[in-house]
């Protein structure tokens, strides 16, 4: 009998090379992938760093401005998280097991850091109630995860995105609304606005 080759873990594996919470742990990450890899290609295309043009070339002629660098570091992820086209059992039966879950981890939490961006620090009370004041009474209509996003980073001024609105409802963050289908889930922008002021997912 195995046991689980995860650091400081010896719990019994049987016939795998992880234990049965590190797979299930594993199997939590790999589901979280398919949620990533949409915004990484926002992320691949991002036009906010053009290179404006020269005026005066280094030959003295006038030369146009580059279009926006590829983000490489997103793109190498999307191509490894894309990779991963197995379940955690499957990946358990390799002796590298304890290795290739925690380069999964790692692969996702760097790719979420590049669509979120790094955390923010908690806003003041008063900025959650300004925020909330002016807002109140305009609020729209429940909204799919990306355009929920857009309004909020229109309207409020906050920086978030459709993948950070589906990873709160996956943790119990925050609510479908009754009108979702399993295709279009639509969450209330108040709410989200809510989740994100007063930081209830950390």
């Amino acid at each position: 009998m195995n046991t689980c080759g995860t650091i400081d873990c010896e719990a019994p594996a049987q016939d795998k090379y992880l234990c049965q919470y590190h797979v299930e742990s594993l199997q939590e990450w790999i589901d979280k992938i398919p949620n990533v890899l949409p915004e990484l290609d926002d992320s691949i295309a991002r036009t906010d760093n053009v290179r404006p043009g020269n005026p005066e070339g280094g030959n003295g002629t006038k030369s146009a401005g580059s279009s926006a660098p590829l983000n490489i570091d997103a793109m190498q992820l999307k191509i490894n998280l894309a990779s991963i086209t197995e379940n955690a059992e499957h990946y358990a039966k390799d002796q590298h097991a304890a290795g290739i879950a925690g380069t999964i981890q790692d692969w996702y939490t760097k790719a979420e850091l590049i669509v979120s961006g790094p955390p923010e620090d908690k806003p003041a009370p008063w900025v959650i109630a300004q925020h909330r004041e002016k807002l109140e009474g305009h609020f729209p209509e429940p909204l799919p995860p990306r355009e929920c996003a857009t309004w909020l980073r229109q309207n409020a001024g906050i920086k978030i995105n459709a993948g950070k609105i589906n990873d709160w409802h996956r943790r119990g963050k925050i609510r479908k609304h009754p009108g979702s289908t399993p295709k279009k889930p639509l969450y209330a922008p108040k709410e989200v606005l809510t989740v994100h002021l007063t930081r209830q997912h950390e």
